[in-house]
C-alpha cells in the first residue's frame, strides 16, 4: 500500500558534516571513473549516496567508525534498495579527526555491507548486459519530473524513488506546496497509471492544504520507438541505454477531488 508519509534519515550536524566529506571523496572518483550520480542529495531515505558505474549500481550508507551503532547505518533500508535495483550495497566507514571527517579505507573507501570486506567498484563492473529493473524504470521518470519542475520555477523540497511510497516528489512554487505522484511504464506505448489508492492519497494531501498532482510517463530505448503495434509487449531495456521518454504532462492526481 502506498502512502504519502516519507521518513528520511534524521539529520544531525555530525551526520551532515560526515555526509558532505564522504560525498566529496566519492565525487572525485565518480568524476574520474566516468561514473554518474544516482543520489547525492539531502535528506536521504534508504541509501545516503548512490552512483552508477558501467553496468553496476552502487548504494552507500556512511558509518561513523568510532560509533557504528549511532543509528546512521540502517541495513534493512539499504538491503531493500539493493534488492529493488539489483545493485551493490556498500558501507563507507568514516572517522572524525579534529573538525574533519575522512574515510577509514583506502581508494574508494567502501566495504561490502554484508561481508564487510573492502571493495573496488571497478572490479565489479562487467560487460554483461543487465536489464533495467522496475525501480530503475521508475527512477527515470522521477528524475525527468524533477528536472521539469526545476526548469519551470518549482523548488524541490524532497524526493525519493521507493515504488511503495507516494508522492515521489514534493515541491513548492509561489507559496503553493505540492506532492507529485510519478509512474513510468515500459509496456508498449502505455503511460504509467495512477496507483489504485490515488483518491485516498489526494484526500490526505488536500487535508493538509497541499496540492496533489500526477505524472504518467512511458519509456523505451532510443532504438525502440513507441509503436502502437507493440502495445501488448513489455519493453526490455538494458541498463545504461539511451532512452526515449514521452512528453511530460502534469495532471490532477484525483480529478474528481477538488483541493
Amino acid at each position: 500500500m502506498t502512502s504519502y508519509e516519507i521518513q528520511p534519515f534524521e539529520l544531525t550536524p555530525d551526520f551532515e558534516a560526515c555526509w558532505m566529506a564522504a560525498g566529496r571523496h566519492i565525487n572525485l572518483r565518480v568524476r574520474d571513473a566516468g561514473a554518474s550520480w544516482l543520489r547525492a542529495d539531502l535528506p536521504p531515505f534508504r541509501e545516503h549516496l548512490s552512483f552508477a558505474l558501467g553496468n553496476q549500481l552502487f548504494f552507500i550508507q556512511i558509518m561513523d567508525a568510532d560509533a557504528p551503532n549511532n543509528g546512521w547505518v540502517q541495513e534493512k533500508r539499504l538491503n531493500m534498495a539493493v534488492t529493488d535495483v539489483n545493485g551493490i550495497g556498500c558501507l563507507m566507514p568514516m572517522r572524525r579527526t579534529g573538525e574533519d571527517w575522512q574515510p577509514v579505507g583506502m581508494g574508494w573507501g567502501l566495504i561490502d555491507f554484508r561481508t564487510k570486506k573492502s571493495i573496488n567498484p571497478f572490479d565489479l563492473v562487467t560487460d554483461e548486459p543487465i536489464e533495467m529493473t522496475p525501480w530503475e524504470i521508475h527512477d527515470v521518470g522521477v528524475q525527468a519530473v524533477r528536472g521539469h519542475l526545476s526548469s519551470t520555477g518549482w523548488t524541490i523540497a524532497s524526493w525519493q524513488t521507493d515504488l511503495n511510497v507516494d508522492p515521489s516528489v514534493f515541491a513548492h512554487k509561489d507559496g503553493y506546496f505540492c506532492g507529485f505522484v510519478v509512474r513510468t511504464s515500459n509496456k508498449g506505448p502505455d503511460s504509467g497509471e495512477r496507483p489504485e489508492n490515488a483518491a485516498r492519497i489526494a484526500e490526505q494531501m488536500h487535508a493538509r492544504g497541499w496540492g496533489a498532482k500526477f505524472v504518467g510517463l512511458k519509456v523505451a530505448a532510443h532504438d525502440d520507438p513507441f509503436d502502437p503495434r507493440l502495445q501488448h509487449l513489455t519493453r526490455r531495456i538494458k541498463r545504461r541505454s539511451r532512452l526515449l521518454l514521452s512528453a511530460l504532462e502534469i495532471e490532477e492526481l484525483a480529478p474528481d477531488i477538488s483541493a
